[in-house]
């Protein structure tokens, strides 16, 4: 569906005015869940962004996330500074998102999906036993935010704006040369290699450009707990951020923030009111697999295309 750019415009002001008005009109606790949404969002739209353009569902990215937040959580323990702390997390996320890279270019579909599974899963036994570096299960606590947005809603605008800038790196992304090789490498990587592409080299950088998206949310989800666990690197994060993106709407630019929202409202406000709020969110899931395949807003996005058809 083709939106008209003044149609845009007005929805991208209002989206703004809502983020700006949310401290002055929202009780603290709601501030802190949009926080958090906002940092999961930043999270799926990494594993959205190989899922959605180059077919390939990363089912172990927060241990992307857990290299770049134990960098900085490292380096806030040893008192070093915020140029620092984010020196470390980039090398980190650098490091982690290349071996990604290395071990999954040559491959696709299940067998990518299964090797991101057993790499996010040797991250998250790494911070286990390197518990001298990462504190093991106690986890590295004194680790505080940058002074500038130390208060809870000066680090909500933060984490807004940090989210801002990604969503519009991914819209450019989307629309560059390389976002449609990576499409036409989803739809056939033979083809694309016959007119001359390097389908692993396309790969590479795709998994390389996701980390660096997984680690900067990895980087905003400590500063925001001001507090690192080997739980950042789990499955179930994992798992999550996956959900979101199908909840969403795969290869759409807003889904991973709609797919995000459902996830953090379900964990933290259905578990007021139901024991088992993973039951009712697995019910939400499989409602939506079943008659919204498209997610969220893809199955909005289409809604006028299938009225015209409807129509004559």
């Amino acid at each position: 569906m083709t939106v008209p750019r003044w149609t845009a415009a007005a929805l991208a002001a209002a989206g703004i005015a809502a983020v700006v008005a949310a401290p002055y009109v929202l009780p603290s606790f709601a501030v802190y869940l949009l926080t958090l949404t906002f940092i999961a969002a930043l999270l799926a739209g990494s594993v959205n962004l190989l899922a959605g353009l180059a077919g390939l569902v990363s089912i172990g990215h927060a241990g992307i996330a857990a290299a770049g937040a134990y960098g900085v959580a490292w380096a806030a323990v040893h008192d070093r500074g915020i140029g620092a702390q984010l020196g470390v997390a980039a090398a980190l996320t650098l490091a982690v998102s290349v071996v990604y890279a290395l071990t999954t270019m040559r491959t696709s579909g299940i067998v990518f999906l299964m090797i991101t599974l057993a790499l996010g899963m040797t991250v998250f036994g790494l911070a286990l036993k390197l518990s001298s570096v990462t504190g093991g299960q106690n986890g590295l606590t004194g680790i505080g935010r940058p002074q500038a947005v130390d208060e809870w809603w000066q680090f909500y605008f933060f984490t807004a704006a940090v989210f801002g800038l990604c969503l519009v790196a991914l819209a450019v992304i989307n629309r560059s040369p390389f976002g449609l090789m990576l499409r036409g490498i989803r739809e056939s990587p033979s083809r694309m290699t016959s007119l001359g592409y390097s389908v692993t080299t396309a790969k590479f950088v795709a998994v390389v450009l996701s980390g660096a998206f997984a680690g900067c949310a990895g980087v905003l989800l400590v500063w925001n707990s001001e507090f690192m666990s080997p739980s950042v690197a789990s499955f179930p994060r994992s798992a999550l951020a996956v959900v979101m993106v199908i909840l969403g709407g795969t290869g759409t630019l807003l889904g991973p923030l709609v797919g995000a929202g459902i996830v953090v409202a379900g964990e933290y406000w259905l578990s007021s009111y139901v024991e088992r709020w993973q039951t009712v969110l697995g019910a939400v899931f499989i409602l939506v697999v079943l008659y919204a395949p498209r997610g969220v807003v893809g199955t909005i996005a289409a809604l006028p295309r299938r009225s015209r058809k409807e129509g004559t």
